[in-house]
């Protein structure tokens, strides 16, 4: 039977795409955490103007009066074009041919037919490919939250730092003598420092989650004053909400361990991601905390596809597939122009505490 070399369209490449089935998706953390608007932009370029916010109170004026204007451009106009990203993968003759372990073929008495192995392979690639754009996706948005910029450098990429412009005393590292676990140090009193800082800056907010590295977190479980209030004899009023456990973790890259004062939430945080010459990256530091506030109103932007077939509309994801015919093969690309912006930086907080 001959192999009917199928080139699918745009849409039915995006729906293969969705399709989680297959595949353990990869963790969204940070995307989930502040990122839950998207802007897609009809040009190649994001613009910043075009998705700031100010928090001007409406002036105070008699009925009679003329209206006050209090729209204005953003002080910081500008655009960025965001990196872009395009894996690309062949389907190749002899990969449609073999038998593939992936599948389950290579223990089945069925195998596949070359056609339904063609089929599953371009599904397998859009799947790695969708995975692999929604990791760097991930990146951006831990880099623009922890650290409040992020450094757009590749290969075939100028290196260029997009910065948010967080408070400088939103960023702090603690030194010999001041760090959590040292003699005197109090880590409650400097999370509360901390949750002030956020709530009186300026486009700041209310502290709702506390992120802790594995290193900061096993100083933090030690800690007598936190042990003291979790004591049996206390009550939950007298506790003021305090409710951690310091058990053995379920070992999970993202872990919720409770709450401090009833409202905020406290997560370990542990995940990692694969770095293009194969070492792995902590996508936070283990020796950090990172607060964060749900003012932070994160949005996803994407700027335009620079691609014809794709009419240079404002796509998230946009995949497509061509024969190739030296060699004989059919290409497979996806193709995104992401970056992720928090609107308000001042409503994160970063802090290194363990040596």
């Amino acid at each position: 039977m001959s192999l009917a070399n199928n080139i699918y369209d745009t849409s039915t490449l995006l729906g293969v795409m969705r399709d989680d089935s297959m595949m353990e998706p990869p963790s969204n953390y940070w995307l989930s955490l502040g990122y839950g608007s998207t802007i897609q932009f009809d040009t190649e370029e994001v613009d910043f103007s075009k998705i700031q916010e100010n928090r001007k109170i409406a002036p105070l004026v008699v009925p009679t009066a003329q209206g006050v204007p209090i729209y204005s451009a953003a002080e910081e106009r500008g655009s960025l074009k965001p990196a872009y990203v395009k894996p690309k993968d062949p389907v190749s003759a002899s990969r449609v041919i073999r038998r593939v372990a992936g599948f389950g073929e290579l223990n089945s008495s069925a195998p596949m037919s070359p056609q339904q192995r063609y089929m599953a392979i371009v599904a397998d690639i859009l799947r790695q490919h969708r995975r692999a754009i929604e990791r760097r996706w991930e990146w951006m948005a831990a880099e623009a939250t922890i650290k409040a910029q992020v450094i757009l450098e590749g290969e075939r990429y100028p290196r260029k730092v997009v910065d948010f412009q967080r408070d400088a005393g939103h960023t702090v590292a603690l030194t010999g003598g001041n760090r959590w676990g040292d003699a005197g140090v109090s880590i409650l009193g400097l999370l509360e420092s901390w949750k002030k800082t956020m709530r009186r800056a300026k486009h700041g907010g209310v502290n709702n989650r506390i992120t802790v590295g594995v290193d900061a977190w096993e100083v933090m479980r030690q800690d007598s004053e936190i042990r003291d209030l979790l004591k049996t004899d206390y009550a939950p009023s007298q506790q003021g909400g305090l409710d951690l456990n310091f058990g053995v973790m379920e070992g999970l890259e993202v872990e919720r361990v409770g709450k401090l004062n009833g409202t905020t939430e406290v997560y370990v945080y542990s995940d990692y991601y694969e770095d293009e010459d194969g070492s792995t990256v902590d996508f936070m530091s283990p020796k950090d905390v990172v607060l964060t506030s749900p003012s932070m109103n994160g949005v996803r932007c994407f700027g335009a596809i620079q691609d014809i077939e794709a009419g240079f509309a404002s796509l998230a994801i946009f995949p497509k597939m061509w024969n190739s015919k030296d060699p004989s093969a059919t290409l497979v690309m996806s193709q995104s122009a992401p970056l992720m912006v928090p609107l308000n930086p001042n409503a994160t907080f970063r802090a290194t505490v363990v040596a």
